[in-house]
């Protein structure tokens, strides 16, 4: 399966922006610390009918799958994980954090965002 990646929505679709997932966090974290990431759409909305839906998102550091949630037409295409930030082996780094998205009718998409690890 093919992912689409966004590289910037501001000059994006609507399309685009409805099915590109943006990642919302601080920039900075600190080692072991607990961290908010909120998953949604860029800007523009997704439909969410019987036909056509966002079917999960999903979140990564780097290689490693952190968290992934399922959803129906019946629910927002948004979701908020927290997530610990890497041990003190990483400290000093800029990690990438990426999203996916997977639409019933389009597929794949995907959106990556860095992070300082102190």
């Amino acid at each position: 399966m093919s992912c689409t990646d966004a590289k910037t929505m501001v000059e994006g679709t609507d399309f685009e922006k409805k099915h590109t997932p943006m990642i919302e966090c601080k920039d900075t974290v600190k080692t072991g610390e607990i961290f908010e990431v909120k998953i949604h759409t860029a800007g523009v909305e997704h439909p969410m009918d019987d036909g056509h839906f966002i079917q999960f998102m999903g979140l990564r550091i780097g290689d490693i799958p952190l968290a992934r949630a399922d959803l129906t037409q019946y629910a927002k295409p948004e979701v908020v994980f927290h997530i610990k930030a890497p041990s003190e082996g990483h400290k000093g780094t800029v990690m990438k954090l990426t999203a996916y998205a997977y639409c019933n009718l389009h597929g794949i998409w995907k959106y990556e965002k860095e992070i300082k690890i102190e």
